[in-house]
Formats: C-alpha cells, sequence, structure tokens
C-alpha cells in the first residue's frame, strides 16, 4: 500500500469516527431501552438493554438509530430512538499532549493515559494459515487477528498505562492482545465523571483489516474490551 493510499484509508476512517460511526451508552430515564426490529413502535420488541450498556452505530435514521451489540456471545442489532443513547464522545475529552515514535500521553487535571506501541517481533510468535490459501494468515498464537488482512502485522500495543487521581493501574495484557497495526492518531480518550467511567476508543488496522476498539474502565477497575469492524 502505498503511503498516499494509507493516508487516504486512515482520512476515511477519521470521517467515520467523527461523522457516522460512534460507539455510544444507553441512557433511558426508564433504566432501560427496548430494542426493535424495525424503525416503529408496535409489536417487533426483540431485546431489553439497561442503561450503560455499550452499542456501536452510524447515523440516525430519523428518530431511529440502527445499534450494533454483544451480548451473551452474540452480535446484534435493531433500532433504538436515537435519544436513548449518549456517544462517548459526549464526555469529558481527555486531550493528547505528547506524541513520540511510538509513544502517546493523553492528560487532563485528573486522568493520565500512557499509551506505548512497539515492533512486531515475527520470530516471537506461531501462526496458522488456510490451508486453501498457504498465503493467508487466519491466527497468530491462536487467537483470531485484528489489523491485517491476513498478512503479517507490522506493530502492535506494548503498554496502556492508566492514572486517575492517584489510582493507578494498567490494561491487563491479555486485553491488549491480537490487536494489531495501532494508531494512536485516531484515538479518542473521554472520561465519564459521574460514573467514573473511562472509555479509550481507536480506529486501527492496515485498509481492509481495519477495525474500532474500545476499552472500559470502571471505578478504577479495567471492566472489557470491544472490537467491531463496521467499515
Amino acid at each position: 500500500m502505498t503511503k498516499w493510499i494509507y493516508l487516504l484509508f486512515f482520512l476515511n476512517f477519521s470521517f467515520c469516527f467523527g461523522q457516522q460511526f460512534e460507539f455510544g451508552v444507553i441512557n433511558d430515564n426508564d433504566g432501560f431501552v427496548n430494542v426493535r426490529s424495525s424503525k416503529e413502535i408496535k409489536n417487533n420488541i426483540t431485546d431489553k438493554l439497561d442503561n450503560g450498556f455499550i452499542v456501536s452505530y452510524f447515523g440516525a435514521e430519523g428518530n431511529w438509530i440502527l445499534i450494533e451489540y454483544k451480548k451473551n456471545g452474540k452480535e446484534l442489532n435493531g433500532y433504538v430512538y436515537k435519544d436513548r443513547i449518549k456517544g462517548l464522545t459526549e464526555f469529558t475529552k481527555i486531550p493528547r499532549i505528547k506524541t513520540l515514535e511510538n509513544h502517546t500521553v493523553f492528560v487532563n487535571q485528573k486522568v493520565k493515559v500512557d499509551i506505548v506501541e512497539q515492533k512486531f517481533e515475527k520470530t516471537k510468535h506461531t501462526y496458522k494459515y488456510y490451508k486453501e490459501n498457504p498465503n493467508q494468515l487466519y491466527k497468530i498464537d491462536g487467537k483470531d487477528i485484528f489489523g491485517t488482512d491476513g498478512r503479517i502485522p507490522n506493530k502492535e500495543y506494548n503498554s496502556i498505562k492508566i492514572e486517575i487521581d492517584t489510582l493507578k493501574l494498567s490494561i491487563p495484557k491479555k486485553a491488549i492482545e491480537n490487536l494489531y497495526e495501532p494508531n494512536s492518531e485516531y484515538t479518542l480518550i473521554n472520561y465519564d465523571e459521574k460514573l467514573e467511567t473511562l472509555y479509550i476508543q481507536s480506529l486501527n488496522g492496515d485498509s481492509a483489516g481495519g477495525y474500532a476498539l474500545l476499552w472500559v474502565i470502571e471505578k478504577g477497575k479495567y471492566k472489557m474490551r470491544i472490537e467491531t469492524t463496521p467499515f
């Protein structure tokens, strides 16, 4: 991939992040929202999601938004009213203050996040290829791959360290595995001060291997990782 094609790809990613694709949380006065199979109110409820449940979505369709989410190991979707969701970027932004080679720092008065990337060391991993296409990689170290379209990655996450007031913690190693081609330029960090929840989201990957990623830290403890390929 040429440098210009790579740039155009991430500009498109950035447009999707800022203008269309979003991660958000359910935020309803009733404490939950009904998910429906179509953009209308009738006997079409397929699920119920409690406040705080994380979903992803593109732009609204009138008063409705088509959401996608993972629940009980299944990937699901459906429609909800658009005002029942709060986008993660609506919470307090933690600005990027320093970017060095493979090292990015985000800081405000309350929160500091230090993200370190590293070169992918090919000899330190094991690989599985498709039998019908021996040049097409589909697992590294026995895990699914995010970030490349069947090729050996160039880089990966090394560590993510977090400070919230006097509390210090790190994203667990297991939660940064199999996430390749990270891109700090398209990383956003937001903090919900009311619920003491930190959201770290990024758009990573090499073109066809692109993916959206979210880590959630709640009340000083790592809670979950969500990854999706919405493009």
